[in-house]
């Protein structure tokens, strides 16, 4: 079976403005592996390069999946995704935080106080996750910085709004 992937492609002008164009793309989950799809993508760049005056800055590969069949399969009634759970990080390198989101995070994470409950098993499970990782996969700041404590842990509400592209044609 295929799975739907999308080959990004960034461009900027002459005059700094960006766009972005983007193929769908299917392949063998079973037998491609991501040296080969970034390979494809590199293929895919090269045969837009020559068909256009910007230049390709950057891009990205994007993999939808489906959902776990063990996670919940609706909604909890009560909490909404503008109620912010931050879990800041700190890493081996500099004073920049890592942030972790949880949208819509359980009440239940929260001790009688209102305050966050970080000796919850299902939370410190979580946090010991971020900073440990596991044998394959291992937690990073946004500069691959490894993450090896939990700085700050605090709750929020963030605006959640109906993002629509502007594009600028000029």
């Amino acid at each position: 079976m295929a799975d739907p992937t999308i080959f990004e492609l960034q461009l900027e002008d002459d005059q700094g403005l960006k766009s972005r164009t983007a193929a769908y793309v299917a392949y063998d989950g079973a037998t491609t592996t991501v040296d080969s799809l970034i390979g494809s993508w590199s293929q895919f760049g090269g045969l837009v390069d020559p068909c256009v005056d910007a230049q390709i800055v950057g891009g990205q590969i994007t993999i939808p999946l489906i959902p776990n069949v063990a996670w919940k399969a609706a909604p909890i009634d009560g909490n909404n995704v503008n109620q912010v759970m931050s879990l800041n990080f700190n890493n081996d390198f500099n004073s920049y935080a890592t942030a972790l989101l949880l949208p819509s995070y359980r009440e239940a994470l929260l001790t009688p106080s209102n305050e966050i409950d970080l000796v919850d098993p299902a939370l410190a499970a979580l946090i010991t996750f971020m900073v440990t990782g596991s044998a394959t996969l291992f937690p990073n700041s946004r500069d691959l910085h490894d993450l090896n404590a939990l700085r700050d842990a605090f709750l929020t509400v963030r605006k959640v709004r109906n993002q629509r592209t502007r594009t600028r044609v000029t």
